[in-house]
């Protein structure tokens, strides 16, 4: 194997851990390689807990920002507030409540990365707004800006990393990234090589969320 560095995105594992397992296997990841995760870490129960225990353990070369599914459960765990089905996060609450250490991890997560060569967050910036500027729900949950979406707007050179529109499918342009190949829908588990422009995938193993019925 070519022993240069290699910054690698992983996209939406949501609680697809086996796939993301096997697809690390694929991937043959040397001491010296970066991997990003693009988009949500956790998502119903109970893989969840595997891949969040995964990424923190791996956490001097697996890297993350925050999604909206993690500020949607730190936000129930500081407020007890949520308008949806809530089962999943005491499981989860329950698992982080004996390892301390992860959630302190978890609440540490940066809104984004910025390196040479890219910028990771959870969705979009809006033009003209320095990126510190940006509140938690803007940068996690914006899509679009006066009816277009926001990576219309955007200029920068530098390449912005992105997730949280399922059904975008693939995006490549020449400034933004997005490759969910929808793993949680049987299809597929997809990793980007920024240096090499590779694109390594790994087949969902179930379908965990049926949208074709």
């Amino acid at each position: 194997m070519d022993n240069k560095k290699r910054s690698i995105f992983i996209w939406d594992i949501q609680w697809c851990y086996d796939e993301l397992k096997l697809l690390l296997v694929k991937l043959e990841l040397s001491s010296i390689d970066k991997v990003y995760f693009v988009w949500d870490l956790i998502n119903k129960w109970p893989k969840s807990w595997k891949v969040l225990k995964l990424i923190y353990k791996n956490r001097k070369q697996f890297y993350s920002v925050l999604w909206n599914h993690e500020v949607n459960f730190l936000r129930w765990l500081d407020s007890g507030l949520y308008d949806w089905d809530i089962s999943w996060f005491k499981k989860l609450k329950e698992k982080l409540e004996e390892n301390p250490e992860v959630l302190d991890y978890l609440r540490t997560l940066p809104l984004y990365i910025e390196k040479k060569h890219f910028i990771l967050l959870h969705w979009g910036l809006i033009p003209g707004k320095d990126i510190d500027d940006h509140s938690i729900d803007e940068i996690t949950r914006i899509r679009e800006l006066d009816g277009k979406a926001w990576y219309d707007y955007y200029k920068w050179e530098k390449k912005v990393i992105y997730g949280h529109w399922a059904v975008e499918w693939l995006r490549l342009r020449e400034n933004t990234i997005w490759l969910d190949t929808w793993c949680v829908y049987g299809k597929a588990l997809t990793a980007y090589i920024l240096e090499t422009w590779e694109i390594i995938q790994q087949q969902a193993l179930d379908v965990y969320v049926n949208v074709y019925k």
